[in-house]
């Protein structure tokens, strides 16, 4: 049996209405829900709860109005409204086990809304109210697994984005490597391409150098002789003249050789 099938004896759960003005309300009501005739059957299922609105007390007719307003609610799509109906006629339930007709009811009308979690609770409540509901349990059973895939479900796609997002910063330090080792390429290679230029650089950086030594150096000679250096270099050269004296000397004495003129 799919949920679907346990939708579909919903009209199952219609409570008795006992006799009386309110009581004939819902027996009409009734009439036209069995016919699929489903906002005729609201009406008729509001017009005998209106009659409430100056009676003394809320009595079991009351609850079993509220739970078929909400069958004929449901099957007409305003699932609102119907989950307001349901939740009025649990309020209102005579005794602990007659709870079990609207939750189960309700937990249905949350499923058909895609309202998961609230139809598990609401199936919850039926089989606490009467746990030999089979029908209340196994809805329990189907939306728990319903549930879980869509937990799956939701934390794949969560890891999946995470290793995603993994990936896309482990692509992003590369690439900020890739530019780095790019740029190291570079500056070597423009080093490799300019030998010539770096060789006359220090040739120019070592001529300045020597440029600001020459003017020291020629400082150094333009210092003026002391007075004992001055006399010790004339006496040198006095020494020197009387030697070349004394070679010249010598070179007279000797006959002299004399080319003939023919």
């Amino acid at each position: 049996m799919t949920l679907a099938t346990v939708l579909s004896i919903l009209l199952a759960s219609i409570q008795i209405i006992p006799m009386g003005n309110a009581k004939k309300h819902g027996r009409n009501g009734n009439d036209s829900l069995k016919q699929g005739q489903y906002e005729g059957a609201a009406f008729a299922y509001q017009e005998g709860l209106s009659s409430y609105e100056s009676a003394p007390e809320i009595d079991e007719t009351y609850y079993g109005l509220q739970n078929n307003l909400g069958l004929a609610l449901h099957q007409n799509g305003d699932f609102e409204r119907a989950q307001n109906a349901f939740s009025e006629a649990l309020a209102y339930a005579p005794y602990d086990q007659a709870r079990t007709t609207p939750a189960y009811n309700a937990g249905n009308n949350a499923f058909r809304n895609q309202q998961l979690e609230q139809a598990l609770e609401h199936y919850r409540e039926a089989l606490l109210a009467d746990p030999e509901n089979e029908d209340a349990r196994y809805n329990f059973e189907f939306v728990s697994r319903q549930l879980q895939e869509q937990q799956n479900q939701q934390q794949s796609e969560s890891d999946d984005q995470e290793q995603q997002e993994d990936q896309d910063q482990q692509q992003d330090q590369n690439d900020q490597a890739n530019e780095s080792d790019q740029e190291q390429d570079e500056n070597q290679t423009e080093q490799e391409e300019n030998p010539q230029e770096q060789e006359e650089q220090s040739q120019q950086e070592q001529q300045e150098e020597q440029q600001e030594q020459d003017p020291q150096q020629e400082q150094q000679r333009e210092t003026p002789l002391t007075r004992e250096q001055a006399e010790r270099i004339l006496e040198a050269l006095e020494n020197e003249e009387e030697e070349l004296l004394r070679e010249v000397q010598k070179m007279e004495g000797r006959p002299r050789r004399v080319a003939k003129d023919w």
